[in-house]
């Protein structure tokens, strides 16, 4: 698993931590995710985040290598300020650099005005079981990349994102990723993965 390395072009502003109001919440649910080791770490390098939306085309997002820790603070969630995945470009301030995957949170984000939340987490359990079974898939390609963009456009074309919030990145090994209209549903979305595995 190679994971962490931010690939997007990005503008970071380095500015004061956010306020807990803007990541309390994720906060919550990234605690939860983080002791089933959905969110962690393997082998040096940290995996997972999460991010909700603000308004159209903000978020805010887990920092790019938090995976490790236990629980963030402040100085560990960044705010997306503006992006734009046709040009691969992220425009993002706080205390510590967006996730790798922030690009990738912003095409979900696109995809419906009404999508609020998204997490991604990683489990080789699940993603060989949700490969198998049959939940969207993006193709063999790489994480953080255009090419992941575009298969998140592709998988979505024509259809309401909202009916089917998760999918498997299939050239991301364990990587997960489901939404919702807020956080609340696209951990359910997430929980629904892991009960229909073990029923």
């Amino acid at each position: 698993m190679i994971d962490g390395i931010i690939k997007y072009n990005f503008d970071f502003q380095k500015s004061k931590p956010l306020e807990k109001a803007l990541w309390e919440k994720i906060e919550e649910v990234r605690e939860r995710l983080y002791a089933l080791k959905l969110i962690g770490v393997k082998d040096g390098i940290g995996y997972g985040n999460i991010s909700e939306r603000l308004s159209e085309n903000n978020f805010v997002i887990t920092g790019t290598q938090t995976g490790d820790l236990h629980s963030l603070s402040h100085k560990h969630y960044s705010l997306i300020e503006a992006y734009n995945d046709e040009k691969f470009f992220l425009k993002s301030s706080g205390a510590i650099k967006p996730s790798s995957e922030a690009l990738t949170h912003g095409t979900i984000y696109n995809l419906s005005p009404k999508i609020g939340a998204v997490i991604h987490i990683h489990s080789k359990t699940l993603w060989d079981f949700m490969l198998d079974a049959d939940y969207k898939k993006t193709e063999n390609v790489p994480y953080g990349s255009t090419e992941m963009i575009e298969e998140v456009k592709r998988i979505y074309k024509d259809t309401n994102p909202l009916n089917n919030p998760k999918f498997v990145m299939s050239g991301h090994e364990e990587g997960i990723i489901s939404f919702g209209k807020n956080l609340k549903e696209a951990e359910f979305a997430l929980l629904e993965i892991i009960a229909r595995k073990s029923s």
